[in-house]
């Protein structure tokens, strides 16, 4: 609180004023007092002069004596005033004196003060005694009978007996003056500081304030202006408090916002430097978010068409829309481009908002989509199509010979079929993909699916001389799923086995279990997949030999719906292969906490 700088100005101040208030009147009252005080002199030296006369008077009627009894009075009364008293004849002649002998002492006619009272009847007058040897006050005046001047009496003072009461005057009057002072600059500092400290605290608040803590008050019980701006202080940083906390609240909720939005945002200024982009967008673009912000965007982002778009927008003041490509190694991605000028509500330019939209999946599934519907025409058009030529054929010749007709309806039925498995297949991945697919987990025994197939295939096996064998652990292997849709993937990778293997081959299936997994693999001695293949295999309707896939009655889809199983199960599925040697399918499931 010393340190204030106010105080200390406010309080100099005060000290000027003070200081010069007080010399000025310690001066004046000096000069006012020291004539005062010589006034009352001369007053008192009129007083005893004017009674010195009375007394000389009767001396002064008779016949001049020297041994006159006046001496002696006068000397009495001059050691008794602190004074000297003298009376002089007309002619200038000393008759009593009450420091010094009359006889002794020469004319005084010629005294300034006995020529000044002999023409106005009072003279006084300050000079050096000869006869005392020092400065005097002298006072003379006339001594009249019946208008008739007949001598002189005279009053004096020594100079230094008024200098020392005038001395102790002034001393006194500083004294005074000095403890006036003081006592005028402590209150003055008391006052000085009472005014400063609400001050001293409305700043360091309003720096507390300015650095972020909207929590500091001032604490003032002054009935003044200075409490009245106390409170309306306090009023002010409640009200900024409140008023920061809500757009803290609405920055965070728009930085969660931006952060959470699936689209990328860069907000660029007038100058159309970066002043925010969210992680999607440094993301898409490549870029960081540290490095780019309060840079121009051209400094960062190299896509022309962003640039472009960005510059339509802030010309022509509407949305602009565009797209961009970028070609790699893992597909192309590909983003829409929006781009819209800001500004305020005087029409003034405050930059502009560009929004990334990452549409590569939905590029992507939507040429699944096409090929899915392509494919699954194609492959409804087939059985179809035969059906329809076999029937129509049946039905334009009554005359068909009836083994021929029978041939006929047999085939049809076969692509019946056929066209019942694709339709049932198609409505099982549909199902499978669906969000909304019912799921009936439970907990079962692995070992349970792995009996019902081997009790299913092998009396295929043992037509087509395929060898069938099954290993599983002697414990149960327990897992949490779908029991009709393991079932499901069981049968269709022992199926396509048994499809592609002929005859004199072999077909496995091994159980095993790890800590966490049970494993699953199908092993079968058939044609192989080159490697070329591997990688589509699991897609929907892909074929290796389409040929060979529809001779025995396969849709495209089973290997489709393994994948899908396995995945919805928590689980994955691999391919381990060689044209010539066989294929092995591996599938790995998450075991249950009893298993």
């Amino acid at each position: 609180m010393f340190r204030s700088h106010l105080l200390w100005r406010l309080y100099t101040g005060y000290v000027v004023i003070i200081l010069v208030s007080t010399t000025t009147v310690g001066i004046l009252l000096s000069r006012q007092l020291t004539q005062n005080s010589l006034e009352e002199i001369e007053r008192s030296l009129a007083a005893r002069a004017e009674l010195l006369a009375e007394l000389a008077r009767p001396t002064l009627l008779q016949p001049i004596e020297i041994d006159s009894p006046l001496q002696a009075t006068i000397v009495a009364l001059g050691s008794s005033t602190e004074s000297r008293l003298t009376v002089i004849t007309s002619d200038g002649r000393v008759i009593a004196d009450s420091q010094e002998l009359p006889q002794s002492m020469d004319d005084h006619s010629q005294r300034p003060e006995v020529l000044e009272a002999l023409v106005s009847g009072i003279g006084l007058t300050s000079r050096f005694s000869q006869t005392l040897q020092q400065q005097m006050m002298y006072l003379a005046r006339t001594v009249e009978n019946n208008g008739q001047e007949i001598g002189f009496v005279r009053v004096s003072l020594p100079l230094s007996t008024i200098d020392n009461r005038l001395a102790e005057l002034r001393s006194t009057i500083l004294l005074s003056a000095m403890l006036v002072a003081v006592f005028a600059l402590l209150i003055g500092f008391y006052f000085a500081k009472r005014f400063a400290d609400p001050v001293v605290k409305l700043t360091e608040a309003a720096e507390a304030i300015s650095q972020g803590d909207y929590d500091r008050r001032i604490n003032l019980q002054q009935r003044d202006e200075i409490g009245d701006l106390a409170q309306a202080f306090n009023r002010m940083a409640r009200s900024s408090s409140q008023r920061m906390a809500e757009i803290t609240t609405d920055h965070t909720r728009l930085t969660m916002l931006f952060a959470g939005m699936v689209e990328g945002v860069i907000d660029v200024d007038e100058k159309q430097n970066i002043v925010h982009i969210n992680a999607v967008a440094a993301g898409l673009l490549d870029i960081s978010i540290s490095e780019c912000i309060d840079q121009p965007i051209w400094q960062h982002v190299r896509d022309a068409e962003i640039i472009s778009a960005l510059e339509q927008a802030i010309e022509s003041n509407e949305v602009v829309k565009t797209q961009m490509r970028r070609s790699s190694t893992d597909g192309d991605t590909i983003v829409d481009i929006y781009a819209v000028a800001l500004q305020n509500d005087d029409r003034e330019p405050l930059g502009a908002l560009i929004v990334l939209h990452d549409i590569s999946e939905l590029d992507h599934l939507e040429r699944i989509r096409r090929d899915f519907v392509a494919n699954a025409s194609h492959e409804l058009k087939t059985p179809i199509t035969a059906i329809r030529g076999l029937t129509e054929t049946i039905l334009e010749d009554p005359d068909m010979d009836g083994v021929m007709q029978r041939e006929f309806i047999d085939k049809a039925h076969v692509q019946s079929l056929r066209l019942s498995a694709l339709v049932t297949d198609l409505m099982t991945i549909s199902r499978l993909e669906s969000d909304q697919a019912e799921q009936n987990f439970q907990n079962f025994d692995f070992r349970t699916i792995i009996n019902s197939s081997e009790t299913a295939m092998k009396p295929i096996c043992e037509e087509k001389e395929l060898q069938l064998e099954i290993s599983s652990p002697d414990k149960q292997v327990t897992i949490h799923g779908d029991f009709q849709a393991i079932s499901q993937l069981v049968d269709n990778l022992t199926d396509n086995a048994i499809k592609y293997s002929d005859a004199g081959g072999s077909v496995s299936l091994s159980l095993t279990t790890t800590n966490d997994n049970a494993i699953l693999v199908v092993k079968d001695s058939g044609i192989g997949i080159s490697p070329l293949h591997q990688q589509r295999i699991f897609e929907r309707f892909y074929r290796v030999d389409r040929a060979r896939s529809r001779e025995l009655g396969g849709t495209g889809l089973g290997l489709s719906i393994v994948k899908n199983i396995a995945e919805q199960h928590g689980g994955s599925v691999s391919l381990s292969s060689q044209p010539g040697v066989g294929s092995s399918f591996t599938v790995t499931l998450p075991l249950t906490d009893s298993s």
